[in-house]
């Protein structure tokens, strides 16, 4: 794909990511790849997208492999919760992620509708990239 599709790409997405953060109670999301880099992001300052990104594609490959062994079927998505707050990984396609952070006062069930409503309409973008 050649350097103006690319930057294209980032851009319907970047544009995706901030509406889901400007309707929902978010404090950032982000687009990475299943191998671990990042894609987009709006994640707060200070946030090492690069280093997210290759921790959320670990968590991506165990998640993939506990749901095999157990015959669970396909990976859909992963809920992280500490006692600040919460954060989503969303399968989007075979290849890439939606990561969503959000505070722990946040309705979860909100925020994950919003987040998979994001995925399905980022994979419609990638779809169209590819």
């Amino acid at each position: 794909m050649e350097d103006h599709s690319i930057s294209k790409l980032q851009e319907h997405l970047q544009e995706l990511l901030k509406e889901l953060s400007n309707k929902s109670p978010i404090l950032g999301a982000a687009v990475f790849s299943i191998e671990g880099l990042p894609l987009v992001s709006r994640f707060h300052g200070g946030t090492e997208e690069a280093s997210v990104a290759a921790i959320v594609a670990a968590i991506h490959a165990a998640g993939e492999q506990t749901v095999k062994e157990l015959r669970q079927g396909e990976l859909k998505s992963i809920i992280i919760q500490g006692d600040l707050g919460t954060t989503l990984v969303i399968s989007i396609s075979g290849d890439y992620l939606l990561t969503v952070t959000a505070p722990e006062n946040a309705k979860l069930g909100l925020i994950f509708n919003d987040a998979k409503k994001a995925a399905r309409d980022a994979r419609k973008i990638l779809h169209q990239a590819f």
